[in-house]
């Protein structure tokens, strides 16, 4: 299980593959909440920002991208600004991976590597 993730981990998420293998592997993350009365289950990962991503999966969820027939299972992103909230909606992969890039960006620029 991955409750958050280190300013070495970001640090090591030198490409958007790796920064997708992060979202994809958001089963491994920590629960934050279940609600077993309506099959809900919400994931959190914290970043060391202070910000965190969540993953909302009800069973028996399924996504069908743009009308297609291919089941792609995946869940429902947020991302947190830290001492935020979770807000109504879910947010684009990429928002998420945008986050993690520039995460990077920012310990590089700050000589945290």
């Amino acid at each position: 299980m991955i409750l958050e993730l280190t300013k070495q981990n970001i640090l090591n998420l030198t490409n958007e593959s790796k920064r997708k293998n992060i979202l994809a592997a958001w089963r491994s993350w920590g629960i934050w909440h279940k609600a077993p009365e309506i099959g809900l289950s919400v994931y959190r990962l914290d970043l060391p920002d202070g910000s965190f991503f969540t993953a909302s999966w009800y069973e028996g969820d399924d996504f069908f991208p743009g009308g297609s027939m291919g089941n792609v299972n995946r869940p429902r992103f947020n991302l947190c600004d830290k001492g935020g909230k979770l807000k109504a909606g879910s947010k684009a992969e990429s928002l998420l991976t945008d986050k993690l890039k520039e995460l990077r960006k920012e310990m590089l620029r700050d000589g945290n590597a």
